[in-house]
């Protein structure tokens, strides 16, 4: 069987992929934490502010053009934030954990004693003291978190 088609004149066949692209509209939401404490490091945002307080007058284009990863001016308020607390809750918190897993191989592989939760809480709480984190509470569902992610049995 053949089929008849319908052969439809249209404006976007013509189109190529870069016309698409810059037609796309981004919608941002300013309200969204997440997108700056993910794409950005402690120092990353260390260096913005010093670049900020350098040039107190820059516009908004200079900065964004300078840092492509800045999508507004709230960034910076925000990053000052973050350097003032030593990082974001997000980095503190794999700094605790790193540090508890290093500690955790030290104790069982090279002094080959037996690490119990409690131990394990201590590593968090030490660590987090060092970052200034006096809210943080290593909690049993954190600690049994943190043996599932690194398959530690108990």
């Amino acid at each position: 069987y053949s089929y008849d088609t319908l052969e439809l004149e249209d404006e976007f066949d013509e189109m190529t992929d870069e016309e698409e692209n810059n037609d796309e509209i981004v919608h941002y939401n300013e309200n969204e934490h997440s997108d700056i404490k993910n794409r950005f490091t402690l120092e990353e945002m260390e260096n913005i502010i010093e670049w900020v307080d350098q040039h107190p007058n820059a516009r908004f284009a200079t900065i964004s053009n300078r840092f492509k990863k800045i999508k507004s001016m709230n960034y910076i308020p925000r990053f000052r934030e973050y350097v003032e607390n030593k990082g974001t809750r997000l980095e503190k918190l794999k700094q605790v954990k790193e540090f508890m897993f290093n500690e955790f191989y030290m104790k069982r592989t090279i002094e080959k004693e037996a690490v119990h939760d409690a131990d394990l809480e201590l590593f968090a709480i030490q660590k987090a003291r060092e970052l200034d984190w006096d809210t943080f509470k290593a909690s049993k569902s954190f600690i049994n978190t943190f043996k599932k992610e690194n398959r530690i049995s108990s």
